[in-house]
């Protein structure tokens, strides 16, 4: 994680740091997936130019158009399992473009995934114009630039941190169940499995094409806050004994000058954990263009069980703005708050903030060997709003634990309305500064609620 990732102090900030809002020359895509099946069936799934040729017009006339005036270089299906079978060197370019959407239809076994793809363009091509154009076709149902998401830490000194945030949060008092049955989704930078705090952790580590190291040490330091091994005589304590599920979504170098996302492998990822038997899935990542695709899948994944915890963002001293996913409906978006239980300085407010937990100077797991990217090894100190969403992660996984099979608004629920009231919210019930309150671990634990709290 190089120094830029990092929020600096107001005080040490010469200028507003500038972040992209979408990836440049990347257009999300989904035709509509039923006539297009329709209109395939019966139909040989080999990937030859007669199968190209069977797609309807109202399809390959935006693709001609975008292949002539947006230099169309790449069409990636989503969530096809054999995407592959397209890049055969016997077939022009058309066709392999052409393919590539057969094949988001034709090899999608996940029924409303189908006809999604990604398509590489000349970035200054992406005029609302254009987009305008291939939301015209009537086999077009989604068009959009692909948004980016960042991560949500902050730089901080390691010796000020004695794991403040399990007394801010009651861990200790709590009486917390057995959560080794339940597994965590981290959709992060990775994960050190090697680490000593995650010795007898059971992790399934899903890294794909990257490496699997965990260059930068953000998701190894979030996994930590969620599943680091307690009374081991090792490190820190964890905030739940859980399985986890890791998605390495981020490569190893800066792109465009910091560190992203992988779109594609995000949006991926975002499938499989609706497939994988998670209840809980922590994302520490934010920016702020929303998505249609995005909330396709957010909308599947609570219909799933799913519980989605989101960082508020920590561009405060930015504007302000609003960030997705946390904003996303059905969401759980988590604030940070600091020693003093006030709002952390860099942790983004709105009317859409559902609680806090802490997230400044929070002592967890970073990689064991050093990086280009970072110089700490083993434990540090770090800030930011996404220390403070893995802790609500954590937590839902025991509430999840003690309840048996609850689903995701019923977790959501429970946690929100046991949130422990702060003095800076005054008289107010719902604060766009701290939501619902600070978490309360054996609060959350030991009530049952029944009322449902007001919703995004």
């Amino acid at each position: 994680m190089t120094r830029s990732l990092f929020r600096q102090k107001p005080k040490a900030r010469a200028q507003l740091r500038k972040r992209l809002e979408y990836f440049p020359g990347r257009i999300l895509l989904k035709v509509r997936e039923q006539p297009l099946r329709r209109q395939l069936a019966g139909g040989s799934l080999r990937f030859t130019s007669s199968a190209a040729a069977r797609l309807p017009e109202a399809i390959t006339e935006p693709l001609n158009s975008l292949r002539n005036n947006a230099g169309l270089k790449a069409v990636q299906p989503l969530f096809s399992t054999h995407a592959r079978k397209t890049h055969s060197n016997a077939l022009s370019l058309a066709e392999r473009q052409k393919l590539a959407i057969f094949s988001s239809v034709a090899e999608c076994s996940d029924f409303g995934m189908g006809g999604f793809a990604v398509l590489s363009v000349d970035p200054k091509s992406v005029t609302a114009e254009v987009m305008s154009n291939l939301l015209d076709s009537p086999m077009v149902e989604i068009a959009e630039p692909m948004p980016a998401r960042w991560l949500m830490a902050s730089e901080a000194d390691p010796m000020r941190n004695l794991q403040w945030g399990l007394r801010a949060i009651h861990w200790f008092e709590a009486n917390r169940p057995d959560a080794s049955n339940i597994g965590v989704a981290v959709l992060d930078t990775g994960i050190d499995i090697r680490h000593p705090d995650f010795a007898d952790v059971k992790i399934d580590y899903h890294y794909d094409s990257f490496s699997p190291r965990d260059v930068l040490g953000h998701g190894t330091h979030v996994a930590g806050i969620i599943a680091a091994e307690t009374n081991n005589g090792v490190g820190i304590a964890g905030v739940a004994n859980c399985k986890l599920d890791v998605w390495k979504i981020f490569p190893d170098r800066p792109v465009h000058g910091d560190f992203y996302v992988d779109g594609e492998k995000y949006l991926q990822a975002l499938n499989a954990v609706r497939r994988s038997g998670v209840k809980v899935m922590n994302l520490s990542i934010g920016g702020t263009a929303s998505s249609r695709t995005e909330t396709l899948l957010f909308r599947r994944l609570e219909a799933d069980g799913v519980l989605s915890v989101a960082a508020m963002g920590n561009e405060f001293l930015d504007g302000n703005p609003k960030e997705y996913p946390a904003a996303y409906k059905g969401v759980l978006a988590v604030g940070a708050v600091d020693e003093r239980r006030e709002r952390a300085w860099f942790s983004n407010t709105g009317h859409h903030i559902d609680l806090v937990a802490p997230g400044s100077n929070i002592l967890s797991t970073v990689p064991t060997l050093p990086s280009p990217y970072l110089a700490e090894t083993h434990y540090a100190a770090w800030s930011g709003t996404s220390m403070a969403t893995p802790h609500v992660t954590a937590a839902a996984a025991l509430l999840t634990a003690q309840c048996g099979a609850p689903n995701a608004r019923e977790v959501r629920q429970q946690l929100v309305g046991t949130a422990s009231r702060l003095p800076a919210m005054k008289y107010g019930r719902k604060s766009t500064a701290y939501g619902a309150g600070l978490l309360n671990l054996k609060q959350a634990l030991s009530e049952r609620r029944t009322q449902d709290p007001e919703r995004k």
